[in-house]
């Protein structure tokens, strides 16, 4: 390292870099994080199924017997096409039982995070490719070009 090599990392590792193996991997995982939670329709929809989650809850708090009310199904439809390929799964591994209402809790999670992150991609799809103002002018063409 002394004349100014890479790093132990970078020997380590052939064909990629210690500096870019990491931030990669961090880039990818902020680009789905921002599709998921960076958007105003991706936003509205997680607090649109909070909202609901929240309603279920303090519905089956106050509610005599806790199940008499359908309060649940809006969060069941809201994270709707999703939930459905996952509640089934959860009846397959647990069979006749049922699925814990661990696996069912964790399924709906997932369900609205994927949805959300479906809605963040047509979102930015719907929304068109960004244009720097900058680089949209005439003034960026090459002179010999006119």
């Amino acid at each position: 390292m002394a004349d100014g090599g890479g790093s132990a990392m970078e020997e380590d590792s052939p064909g990629t870099t210690g500096a870019a193996a990491s931030p990669d991997g961090r880039s990818a995982l902020r680009r789905v994080a921002r599709l998921t939670f960076g958007n105003p329709v991706s936003l509205g929809y997680l607090a649109l199924v909070l909202a609901a989650v929240g309603f279920a809850v303090l519905d089956g708090l106050v509610t005599e017997p806790a199940d008499a009310s359908f309060s649940g199904i809006w969060a069941l439809l809201l994270t709707a096409p999703t939930i459905f390929p996952l509640w089934l799964a959860g009846d397959a591994l647990w069979g006749g039982s049922g699925a814990p209402d661990a696996y069912l809790t964790a399924a709906a999670v997932l369900a609205a995070l994927v949805n959300a992150l479906l809605l963040g991609l047509a979102h930015r799809a719907l929304r068109g490719p960004r244009r720097s103002a900058v680089g949209t002018g005439w003034h960026t063409r090459r002179h010999g070009d006119h």
